[in-house]
């Protein structure tokens, strides 16, 4: 058994099969205002089902993502950087940017051979924050929590439901 990181990922790469590939696909959307964006990190679209067994059509597009540090800090976020092919991805944030409903990040990987169901179930929802966007790309800041839009309290207090109230 190796005890370094460095050996376990040196075996893991010696004994991965070669007609595998990982495929990352993004959906960005933003409910109840705009179609959603279906992108994947390949060289040609891609049509795969989600793990409601809904089919969906992921355009080729190049995106990357960086995990967030691992520290003491509380707040952690994802940043994330989509290419601007074609004006889609900005397009859809000057959209997004006039409403008040949150953007959603969903991550879904998927096996080169099995385009059935991703890879990770419940797939990793995020909301989009400090956007910022170039004629080359659209970056931003992904965090786990939408605490912005967040109501609270996140009750209503009632005399009918809270009879000691008054």
């Amino acid at each position: 058994m190796n005890t370094t990181l460095q050996d376990a990922i040196k075996e893991a790469f010696a004994i991965a099969p070669t007609a595998k590939a990982v495929i990352h696909t993004l959906e960005i959307r933003q409910t109840g205002v705009q179609n959603p964006i279906y992108i994947s990190q390949t060289r040609t679209g891609v049509i795969a089902f989600d793990e409601n067994h809904v089919e969906h059509t992921f355009v080729a597009c190049g995106f990357q993502f960086t995990l967030p540090p691992s520290d003491e800090d509380g707040f952690k976020s994802l940043n994330i950087a989509v290419d601007n092919v074609n004006r889609i991805a900005s397009d859809f944030i000057e959209t997004a940017k006039t409403e008040k409903v949150p953007v959603e990040i969903i991550y879904r990987p998927y096996l080169s051979d099995d385009l059935s169901a991703p890879q990770m179930i419940p797939p990793l929802i995020l909301y989009l924050k400090d956007v910022q966007v170039t004629s080359f790309q659209v970056t931003g800041k992904c965090t786990f929590m939408d605490l912005v839009n967040k109501k609270f309290p996140s009750i209503l207090y009632l005399r009918s439901v809270f009879p000691s109230l008054g």
